[in-house]
Order: structure tokens, then sequence, then C-alpha cells
């Protein structure tokens, strides 16, 4: 069978034409491996990046199995909102007239229940909201003949496990089922024993289970923790890339990134769960589009930002485990692209990130901060790029004329650049990270506690002559003050203290 083409795959009309529409020739590993036993009814296991294009993996043999009945045949669940719009566009964009039922949380029940009614084909969700519906009665999986499990291991890491668990119970006795995860922890491959029969197994990743990027870059920068907004503004200001993502660890700490950036003249927005429906589809629809160029997000309100062409992804210090430093990573670096994941971290990470470089067979390139001579030269660097470029505008000739007539022209070219100059950022100074970092030897050992007694312990009995004063070094014919026995000759207490002589 050719796997070179979709036509080779077997994928028929309307899909082939919408697919060549949308520049899309040669389909994905993911796509040309999940295909044929998709559309023969099997199970199908799958372990794949973010990136992949594992949406049309699964949704090609989905929609071509579809029948003409109205009712729910299918339903996709995915861990966040932002993932299921995302899921039911791409589905939309090769079958544009293909009913869906998006039930999200966040959002009007209205839209979501006039769909059920309507006997939507096709259900795209997130478990919570799903479920909500299940208890309603506004929901019946019992004709869904075909589960897919989007991001499975991220279900997982938020806790929709159980739920996902009860409505695989509610679907029909023996639905064709596809998992997709990008790793596949005991939890996952014990949810795959339970609801996959004989699964065709698709695994796209390395042994270890975490599927690295050939085409990202691993720029990561030893920096204080105080200091990792600055730095990132320093970046930013040095290497003015066309869009970022960045990954913040806590809603309040994106708020904050989000506004540093716009105080240093940099177009930026924050995205996290405690944000209504309608602001975050604006956000996220602004940042696709190309109006916002930096995005700052929680590791869950960034799951299912797609967007093409994005070449930086940046980690205001790295999350709990490798798999999802690798997800946040995955961002960029699509479809070919060159991309570039920039972590910045303080010590304690810096030595975590290089443990798991070793194993996972990332090659860190180490970035210092960017001074602000640095960033002034770079500035003006892309400066007399974009002068020497273009052509003159033609209604600004008559004032140039005035101008120079005016003043010498090395005068005036200095003077408006020092006018642009002025109107911009020029960075922070940040001091050099402490002795010991990414340089050192110390930072290419990984970590290991030490038990036992420390060198500077000292158990045996005090060699300077002075005594010990260690309860279990003390002599045992040593009493404590209060059991001594009183002194024959020391005068008895009375209350006030002795009397003074003459008194």
């Amino acid at each position: 069978m050719d796997t070179t083409t979709f036509l080779g795959l077997g994928c028929a009309e309307p899909f082939l034409s919408a697919l060549d529409q949308r520049g899309f020739h040669t389909p994905t590993e993911v796509q040309a491996e999940c295909f044929q036993p998709g559309m023969e009814g099997r199970d199908l296991l799958v372990q794949s990046r973010t990136g992949s294009g594992k949406t049309l993996a699964f949704g090609l043999p989905l929609m071509h199995r579809l029948s003409n009945e109205g009712h729910a045949q299918a339903i996709v669940l995915t861990p966040t909102r932002e993932l299921a719009q995302q899921v039911a566009a791409e589905l939309r964009s090769v079958m544009p007239r293909l009913p869906i039922a998006l039930l999200v949380g966040g959002s009007s029940y209205d839209p979501q229940l006039s769909a059920l009614r309507l006997g939507a084909p096709v259900v795209v969700g997130t478990p919570g909201r799903v479920l909500d519906h299940l208890e309603r009665g506004t929901l019946d999986l019992a004709t869904v003949t075909m589960v897919v499990l989007d991001e499975c291991d991220e279900m997982l890491n938020m806790g929709f496990i159980e739920d996902v668990e009860k409505i695989l119970a509610q679907t029909h006795d023996d639905p064709q089922t596809y998992l997709f995860s990008a790793t596949l922890p005991a939890p996952i491959a014990s949810l795959a024993r339970r609801f996959l029969k004989d699964p065709h197994r698709v695994s796209l990743g390395d042994s270890g289970g975490v599927t690295s990027h050939a085409d990202i870059a691993h720029t990561p920068c030893l920096v204080d923790e105080r200091q990792h907004t600055r730095a990132l503004v320093n970046f930013l200001l040095l290497d003015e890339p066309s869009s970022a993502l960045i990954f913040s660890k806590r809603r309040q700490e994106a708020e904050e990134i989000a506004e540093a950036l716009r105080e240093a003249g940099l177009a930026a927005e924050y995205l996290h769960g405690d944000l209504v429906q309608s602001v975050r589809t604006r956000i996220m629809n602004a940042f696709k589009e190309g109006k916002l160029r930096y995005l700052v997000a929680t590791d869950v309100a960034a799951r299912g930002i797609d967007v093409e062409n994005m070449p930086l992804v940046v980690h205001v210090g790295i999350p709990m485990l490798l798999e999802n430093y690798i997800h946040r990573s995955g961002r960029t670096g699509r479809a070919g692209q060159k991309g570039t994941s920039l972590a910045l971290v303080g010590f304690k990470e810096s030595r975590i990130l290089a443990a798991w470089a070793r194993r996972g067979g990332l090659t860190l390139d180490w970035r210092p901060v960017p001074t602000r001579d640095e960033i002034r030269e770079a500035r003006s660097r892309r400066l007399a790029e974009r002068v020497g470029t273009p052509e003159a505008p033609t209604r600004f000739i008559g004032l140039a004329r005035k101008l120079l007539a005016e003043r010498a022209p090395e005068a005036l070219v200095s003077i408006l650049l020092s006018m642009i100059e002025t109107e911009s950022h020029s960075g922070f100074d940040i001091p050099e990270p402490p002795r010991g970092g990414y340089g050192d030897d110390r930072e290419r050992r990984p970590y290991a506690p030490r038990y036992g007694p420390k060198p500077a312990w000292k158990t045996g009995p005090r060699t300077d002559g002075r005594p010990d004063s260690r309860p279990d070094q003390r002599p045992e014919t040593r009493s404590s003050p209060r059991s001594a026995p009183r002194d024959e000759g020391r005068r008895p207490f009375t209350r006030g203290g002795p009397k003074k002589p003459g008194r």
C-alpha cells in the first residue's frame, strides 16, 4: 500500500479535496500508521508527540466510518476546552458540514443542548461537561460506536481518569476505541488493558517513553529566580521572535509576567483557568491570528494552543516532570519547522534539567542573560537592516528635504535614531549567576543525597581540652543543679534575696 499520499492510503472524496486545499498532500507518520487499522475498526493505542498530526490520525478514519444516521456515533474526550475546540475546528476543516456537539465548561448550555437534540453524529468535549450532560440525561452514549481519548496522559495529570471511566461505562457494549497519549504511565496502560481489545499499537517515541524533538533547540539560562521575569524581557528584546508561548507555574505569576512585558513595550496577554471562556477565546484567537505576539499561560490553559510556525517556547521555571517539559517544548518545532525552547532556571532546577538531558537525550546549549549593550547592538543592527531594505515612502520625501536643508545629514539621522531608541525599552542590568552554575563540574553531576554522619560531625571526646557539653558525653557522676544537695554553709533562700549587712 502506498503511504506517501492520502490517496494511496485510501482516503476518499470529499476529504482529499479538503486536504489538498489546506496544503496537506503527504500524511504524517502517525496518520499513515493509523488510517488503515482505523478503517478496519481496530482499536488504536498510539504514543505520539504533540504536533505530529494526531487529530487527523484519528479524525480521518472516524469521519470515513460515520453513517447518515441522526444520533451520536462518536465521542472525542480531551483534557481542556481549548483542545476540544481545536479538535472540532480541525474536523470541520476537512468536513465543513459535519454537525458537532461541542460540550465544554465555561460555555452556555443552549447551543450544546440544541446540537444534541438535532442528533450531532460527533460529540467533542471535556470529561467534566460530558459527565454533566450524562447525569442530566441530555446525552445518550448508547449509540456511540467510536471513542477517542486524546492526550490521555494529561487527563490523568488533571485527575479526569475516573470521569473518563464513568463515561466509557455508558457507551456501546463494544465501541472502537482510539487512545492517544504522549506517554504511557501505569494508570494509562491499565486503562488501555481494560477498555481496548487487541489494539494496533503505534509508538513514535523513544524507548524511555519520552518523545524528543529533533527540530527543537534547547537553550536554558541559569539566572536567579527573582530575576526570571527581567531575564525574559532581555531575551525577547534581544531576539525579537515573531511570537512566543511563555509557560508559568502559577496563575498570579502569569499575570505578573504579562504585565512586566507590557511595561517593557512588548505586546503580551495572560491565559489561565480563572478567565471566562469568552475572554480566553478572544485571547487565543488573537494569538493564533498573529495579532498578539506573546502569550503567557499556565500548563492547563495552554492545552489546545496550536500555532503554526511558532519559533519560541519559554519555560519560566521547569515543570515537575520531564514528560511535561517535552510536551511544553513540543509547541514549537512542528511540521519540520525549527524551534527553540528557552528555560529560565535557578541553580537547583538547572541540575534537574541537566539530569533530564542525560535521560532524555537532549542537547542543552546554555545561554547567558543578554546585557543591555547586546540589546542595543542587536536593535541597531535590525534598524539598519530595515532602513536599507524597503523603498523610501514618497509621502515623507518633502519633509526629509526640508529637514536636510536645516541640518547636516549625520546630525539629522543621529537625532532620529535617538528618538527611536528613547521610545524603546533597553532591558535590565542582571547580576551574573553564582559560582557553580551550568559550566561547573558540580552541575554535570546529578544530585544524590548522602546518608549517615556528615564529615564535620564528631562522635568521640573533644581534643581541645574543653569540657564536652553534649548530654551523651557528660560524666555519669554529674547531677543536675535542682537535684544537687544544698551546701551546709550556704544561706537559705528567702523572698527578696539575702539581706544586706546593716539592714
